[in-house]
């Protein structure tokens, strides 16, 4: 594994990528983003594939996936690497998480004969001839971008990774543009999800006692009274106590109006809230 601190030359770039681009710059924040990173990155340097994540300590989250030819985006290895945990068993992701802090980006290229890729390459990366790890900091946080060439293809060429070095600053302010977007782009769906985010928001966005905001937000998560109950160690009559009080002050009478006051809620308490990824640091 070779490691390599790069040194920018931001107008420098490869030819004739102009319209790749400005497509990738339009593309920012829309669902269109990872097509238009991995048209960009083929004609930046020969990628076929690429992954790109967010970096923080002891976790990682994926930000954007592509390939240049939608059909053969392994979306399952991707998945796979993340939430299995495989990462943690990558000697390049680990290299990038160390060198995080750095003043610049780092590229990192992937020798896969090493005998630590003996059981990860096989359930990740079995088509891939070539990889190369980018890795840098904006305000946004710490990037990682997997660049990958596939097997039918010869590895990627000396120029080809200069071209890369060369506009790595640039691509992990993209990376790091594109997640400060989302992040203000509330996910509606994610708002039932993760009962600790329920509860703070409830909390945050009322004025009611702690019990029953916990109530509250257990009836949002989907809990019954029996289920209230047993969580947090009170009788179901007690439960039943607490939801009414609470359902007087909010002036609701039902599930269906506690669930519409907390989404007009929610949103703002999201918006409002510190990104946990731009300032923790990963050692």
């Amino acid at each position: 594994m070779m490691t390599v601190t790069v040194q920018e030359k931001a107008a420098d770039l490869a030819p004739n990528d102009g319209d790749a681009l400005a497509q990738l710059v339009d593309s920012i924040g829309h669902d269109g983003f990872g097509r238009a990173l991995a048209g960009y990155l083929h004609r930046l340097c020969g990628a076929d594939h690429f992954a790109a994540f967010r970096l923080g300590h002891g976790r990682l989250a994926e930000l954007a996936a592509g390939c240049i030819d939608t059909e053969h985006l392994a979306r399952d290895r991707v998945e796979s690497y993340v939430n299995q945990g495989l990462w943690k068993n990558d000697p390049a992701m680990s290299e990038a998480q160390r060198r995080a802090d750095d003043p610049a980006p780092v590229l990192i290229r992937v020798d896969f004969s090493d005998r630590c890729y003996i059981d990860l390459r096989p359930r990740v990366y079995p088509h891939v001839r070539d990889r190369v790890l980018l890795c840098g900091r904006s305000a946004a946080g710490v990037f990682g971008l997997s660049v990958l060439r596939a097997e039918m293809n010869t590895p990627f060429a000396a120029g080809a990774i200069e071209h890369l070095g060369r506009s790595a600053g640039m691509l992990v302010s993209v990376l790091g543009k594109h997640a400060e977007v989302c992040d203000g782009r509330p996910n509606v769906a994610g708002a039932l999800t993760v009962l600790v985010d329920v509860e703070n928001c409830v909390v945050a966005m009322s004025e009611l006692p702690r019990r029953e905001a916990e109530v509250c937000a257990r009836i949002l998560y989907g809990l019954s009274s029996v289920g209230i109950a047993l969580d947090l160690g009170v009788s179901e009559e007690t439960v039943k106590t607490y939801r009414k009080r609470a359902y007087h002050r909010l002036a609701i009478g039902s599930e269906r109006e506690l669930l519409t006051w907390y989404l007009a809620r929610w949103s703002r308490w999201h918006a409002e809230r510190p990104s946990e990824w731009a300032t923790a640091p990963l050692h």
